[in-house]
C-alpha cells in the first residue's frame, strides 16, 4: 500500500510521537514517589538500540522532580554514550542537564507554575508567533531540556520559555498580558532565537555541525583533507596532510633523506564553527481582547493580533537580502459549546515575506539545514531565509476542538492564505493557494487492552495539504499503548518526519524521509 494515501488514517500522536513517553508525562503522573522503568527499542540516527530506563519521581508537595536514566545498548553490546560523555566541561554539563526528565511546580494552568524538561505544544497567546512548538519532535535523537514559566505579580500576567539549556538559551520567548479597561486585556510578546545555526546536528560538540565535520564523533578533529582518516592537526600520524605524496614542511623528526613538500600544504577550508558565527532571528507581536459572551456552557470571545519578524531573509529572485514582514489579524473569534472550542481567523500579510506561527512544531527541523555541501563547505539555508518566498496574501484560519465524550479527543486546523507565492519552475511571483492543515485524535480511556492511542498529521504552508506532497513541516504517526497486566504497558511509536539535508527545496532524495519507532514495555513500583 502507498502510505501517502493514508496519512489521514495514520496520523501522528501529539506528546509521546513528539516527545518523551507519555506515562511520565508531569500532568499526568501521580504525586507518590515512585519508581518507573522501562525496557525495549528505539531508532536513534537510523539504527536501532536497546533501551533500559529508570525514571524515579520524587514529590515534594506542589514541587516534582523526575530523574531520565536511560542507557541505550546496540546489538554489539556498545552503549550509545551521547548520554553519557564527562569529556569535558560542556559534556559533563549537557550530560548532567540530560538526566533532568522533569522539575514541575504547580500545573500548566496555575498561575504560579514552572517546568524543567521536554515542552510540547507550547503556545503564546492567541499563537501569531508561538503556536503549538515542541522541543521533543526529534527524541530520542535529539534530546532537549527546555523551560517554560508563568506567574502573575502587580496585576500582570507573565509568561516564558527556553527551548534548551544546551543551547544556552538558544530560542527563548516571553510575553506580558493585563487588563487594559472596557473589559478589555491587551498583551506583548517577544521570541528570539539568538542563534538560527545551533539547529544544525554537532554530535561532538566541536561547534563544527556532522554535514561538514571529518570526525562528528571526536571533538578533538575536525579535517581530514586527504580523507585517509587521520586528521589534519593530528602530528603523531598525519605526515602528508593534503595527500600529494611529499612530506609537509611542519615534519619535525631527522628529515635525513626526506624531501619536504616542494608546494607547501594546501589543507581544505575550515568549516564553519556555530559555536563562534551566528544568525539571530526575533520577532514580537502585540493582540487584544475581550470576551463577549459568557452564558452557562457558551462562550463568545474576540480578538485582534500583530505580528512583526526583525530580522533578514533573502529575495528568491535576486538573491539579495531584504527586511522579514509583519501579518495582521484584525479579527479572530474564539467559541466554546461545551465540549467544543472553535475558532475562526481572517488573517492578511499586507508586504509578504512572514508565516503565521512562525516559531511552530516543526521549527527544530526547518530551523536550519545545509544546501550544496562541497567538502567541507556548504551553504546554509535558514527558516527566515525562505520567507522571500511569500507575497502579499489574504485569507482566514479555523480551528476545532471537541471532546467526544469519555472516548476520545479530536482537534482540526485549517488555513487558507490567497496570494503571491514564489514559484521556482518560473522563477517569479504568482496567484496561488498557501494552505495548511493538522489533525489530532487522543484516546481518553481504556478500550479492552488499549491504554491509549493518539495520532497527529501536520503539513504546514502548501498549495494543498490534502495532496500529501511531503515538506520539513510534515509531521505523521502514531502510538499506541497495551497493557500487558501488573501494571506493565507495552508501547509502540511510530514518527516519520522530513527534512530537507541537501537543500534542493524539496524532501524527495534519500534519507531526507526520517523514521522513528520504538517498542517499550514500562512499568512502575
Amino acid at each position: 500500500m502507498n502510505f501517502k494515501s493514508i496519512p489521514i488514517i495514520t496520523l501522528l500522536t501529539t506528546q509521546i510521537l513528539l516527545g518523551q513517553p507519555e506515562e511520565m508525562d508531569p500532568e499526568t503522573t501521580s504525586s507518590d514517589k515512585s519508581v518507573r522503568g522501562a525496557f525495549g527499542a528505539v531508532t536513534i540516527d537510523g539504527k536501532i538500540w536497546n533501551q533500559i530506563a529508570l525514571r524515579p519521581v520524587l514529590p515534594f508537595g506542589k514541587l516534582s522532580v523526575a530523574l531520565d536514566l536511560v542507557i541505550y545498548i546496540d546489538q554489539d553490546g556498545n552503549i550509545h554514550d551521547d548520554e553519557w560523555d564527562f569529556s569535558s566541561g560542556e559534556k559533563v554539563k549537557n550530560t548532567i542537564i540530560d538526566k533532568i526528565y522533569y522539575i514541575r511546580y504547580g500545573s500548566r494552568w496555575d498561575k504560579n507554575y514552572f517546568k524543567i524538561g521536554a515542552l510540547d505544544n507550547v503556545t503564546m497567546g492567541y499563537g501569531i508567533l508561538l503556536s503549538n512548538y515542541s522541543n521533543t519532535l526529534l527524541y530520542p535523537q535529539v534530546r532537549k531540556v527546555g523551560m517554560e514559566f508563568r506567574t502573575h505579580a502587580f496585576g500582570v500576567n507573565m509568561y516564558g520559555f527556553t527551548n534548551d539549556f544546551k543551547e544556552n538559551l538558544g530560542l527563548t520567548g516571553m510575553r506580558l498580558s493585563a487588563p487594559i479597561s472596557y473589559g478589555f486585556t491587551g498583551g506583548v510578546s517577544w521570541v528570539g532565537d539568538r542563534n538560527q545555526y545551533l539547529g544544525l546536528k554537532d554530535s561532538d560538540d566541536d561547534g563544527r555541525p556532522d554535514l561538514v565535520d571529518d570526525f562528528p564523533d571526536n571533538r578533538n578533529w575536525w579535517l581530514d583533507t586527504d580523507g585517509d582518516g587521520w586528521a589534519d592537526n593530528d602530528t603523531l600520524n598525519e605526515f602528508d596532510v593534503d595527500g600529494d605524496g611529499w612530506t609537509d614542511s611542519s615534519f619535525t623528526w631527522p628529515t635525513w633523506g626526506i624531501v619536504i613538500d616542494p608546494d607547501g600544504v594546501s589543507p581544505k577550508p575550515e568549516p564553519i564553527n556555530i559555536k563562534k558565527e551566528a544568525e539571530s532571528f526575533n520577532a514580537f507581536a502585540l493582540d487584544i481582547g475581550i470576551p463577549l459572551l459568557r452564558e452557562g456552557p457558551i462562550s463568545l470571545d474576540a480578538y485582534a493580533q500583530y505580528a512583526a519578524l526583525l530580522g533578514k531573509t533573502i529575495h528568491p529572485i535576486n538573491a539579495e537580502e531584504i527586511d522579514a514582514g509583519y501579518g495582521i489579524i484584525p479579527f479572530g473569534l474564539s467559541a466554546g459549546f461545551g465540549p467544543a472550542k472553535l475558532n475562526f481567523e481572517f488573517r492578511m500579510i499586507p508586504k509578504g515575506n512572514f508565516e503565521f506561527g512562525y516559531f511552530n512544531r516543526s521549527y527544530e527541523i526547518e530551523r536550519a539545514t545545509f544546501q550544496s555541501i562541497s567538502g567541507n563547505q556548504g551553504t546554509i539555508i535558514t527558516k527566515a531565509s525562505k520567507l522571500g518566498t511569500y507575497g502579499k496574501q489574504n485569507g482566514f484560519y479555523s480551528s476545532l476542538n471537541i471532546d467526544l465524550g469519555s472516548l476520545f479527543d479530536a482537534g482540526l486546523a485549517f488555513q487558507n492564505l490567497k496570494g503571491e507565492q514564489y514559484n521556482a519552475e518560473i522563477n517569479d511571483f504568482e496567484e496561488a493557494s498557501n494552505q495548511s492543515f493538522t489533525a489530532i485524535l487522543k484516546l481518553k480511556k481504556t478500550i479492552s487492552k488499549i491504554e491509549r492511542a493518539s495520532w497527529f498529521y501536520q503539513q504546514l504552508n502548501v498549495p494543498n495539504p490534502l495532496d500529501f506532497e511531503y515538506s520539513e513541516s510534515t509531521i505523521m504517526g502514531y502510538n499506541v499503548g497495551l497493557k500487558l497486566g501488573n501494571g506493565m504497558v507495552l508501547t509502540y511509536v511510530f514518527r516519520r518526519t522530513f527534512q530537507d539535508m541537501n537543500g534542493d527545496g524539496d524532501v524527495l532524495d534519500e534519507d531526507e524521509m526520517i523514521n522513528m519507532t520504538g517498542v517499550e514495555t514500562s512499568f512502575s513500583f
